[in-house]
């Protein structure tokens, strides 16, 4: 597993606005990872804040990118059908499909977030 410090990628500044924490760029195997300390967003209309996962190379067409949080938290009527055990521990995902990875970083997790606050298709 290799990690990149925000001076390494503009890319993650973005994203590291939203976050209490770290914030870097990993890889774990094939996949390319953004871990997220302490993520602020919505949920439902309530704000939360914990530790996230942003996959920006998911190995399934339908589902390119993934976002993993600690916890299941979001709208009801989200399908959160899997685990996986990522950078060392255990997080919750959500069926959200066709979240291209061909966009800016924070692009990709803005459009997985509205889920997670609606529920509704981005």
């Amino acid at each position: 597993m290799s990690s990149e410090t925000l001076e390494g990628d503009a890319r993650l500044r973005p994203i590291a606005e939203l976050c209490d924490g770290e914030v870097s760029l990993r890889k774990e195997g094939w996949r390319e990872l953004i871990f997220m300390q302490g993520l602020r967003f919505y949920a439902g209309g309530v704000e939360r804040k914990m530790d996230a996962v942003l996959c920006l190379n998911h190995d399934n067409p339908t589902y390119p990118t993934k976002l993993y949080l600690a916890e299941q938290a979001g709208a009801p009527g989200l399908n959160w059908n899997e685990t996986a055990y990522l950078l060392g521990r255990s997080w919750h995902t959500f069926s959200w499909r066709d979240v291209r990875a061909d966009q800016p970083w924070i692009d990709i997790l803005a459009a997985h977030l509205r889920a997670i606050d609606r529920g509704v298709q981005p």
